[in-house]
């Protein structure tokens, strides 16, 4: 029994020797309107990242189209998500992986992913799935809010390669809806306000991408030197979302839906319907 081999030897590993967060900044960090392209590099090739456990951490504020907050405004689960329309990841300057209609996408592999206890870790991510209307809040009573999003909730990259990433520059790249009214919708309404005085507007005051920098013992980072030197490929395998969205079906009781495919390797694997009914719209 191992409870009486007193001369088994201490085994301790030291490969990795620390994780540090560090905070990256768009090109331009002071234009985050509508339709605009925001692009966040790393462009330290000598360090170990770890983007399968990186955030994206978002500051701004809640209005209406006159710049007032009322407690009438509230997010949808995953809201913000839903006001960016397209996420890309880049390594040197190749597109990876990339997502289009971010917050419907990332909210239908949410629901069917993520548990009870892993949702309540997600709220300031703004993800309530299990709780009411009124009680998602992530704005302060002048309609500030602060959100760290984990881009595994966002992206199939990040939650399925798991591995850090070497000597290669990387880009997230996001690209802003064209409205706001996906991720807010105003409380006790049944109708959209008859007034643009009180559309909703959510202004971005600051954007970062918080990534981990791994550091690690000598011998691993021989190691991994070597197969630098190598030259070799590293096989990135992963699990790459795609929304398809028909805006209308015919009206027959039988609908014919193709699936693209491009080649065995990008097969569909799991395949996630949605059907909605014909509603009035809420913001």
């Amino acid at each position: 029994m191992s409870i009486l081999n007193v001369n088994e030897k201490l085994y301790i590993d030291n490969s990795i020797v620390s994780s540090e967060l560090h905070t990256y900044q768009p090109y331009i960090s002071s234009k985050f309107d509508y339709n605009d392209e925001i692009r966040i590099p790393i462009q330290e090739l000598d360090a170990y990242t770890l983007p399968s456990e990186s955030l994206l951490y978002i500051e701004g504020k809640l209005t209406n189209t006159e710049g007032n907050y009322t407690k009438r405004l509230r997010f949808t689960n995953n809201g913000i998500a839903f006001l960016f329309r397209e996420i890309r990841y880049e390594l040197n300057g190749i597109t990876i992986d990339a997502l289009r209609n971010v917050g419907l996408a990332s909210t239908l592999k949410g629901y069917l992913s993520s548990n009870t206890n892993e949702s309540l870790k997600l709220q300031n991510a703004g993800w309530f799935p299990h709780r009411k209307e009124e009680d998602r809040i992530i704005v302060d009573e002048n309609g500030k809010f602060s959100v760290s999003i984990p881009l595994k909730l966002l992206m199939g990259f990040f939650e399925d390669y798991r591995k850090i990433i070497i000597n290669m520059k990387q880009e997230l790249v996001l690209i802003r809806s064209n409205n706001d009214v996906d991720g807010v919708f105003f409380k006790d309404d049944v109708t959209p306000p008859s007034t643009t005085l009180e559309s909703p507007k959510v202004s971005f005051d600051k954007i970062y991408w918080k990534v981990p920098h791994i550091s690690v013992d000598i011998p691993q980072q021989l190691a991994l030197t070597r197969i630098l030197e190598s030259n070799k490929d590293i096989l990135i395998g992963f699990r790459s979302w795609e929304l398809v969205e028909y805006s209308s079906l015919t009206e027959t009781t039988r609908h014919t839906w193709p699936v693209k495919t491009t080649s065995k390797l990008e097969a569909p694997r799991p395949v996630i319907i949605r059907v909605s009914r014909k509603s009035k719209r809420r913001y």
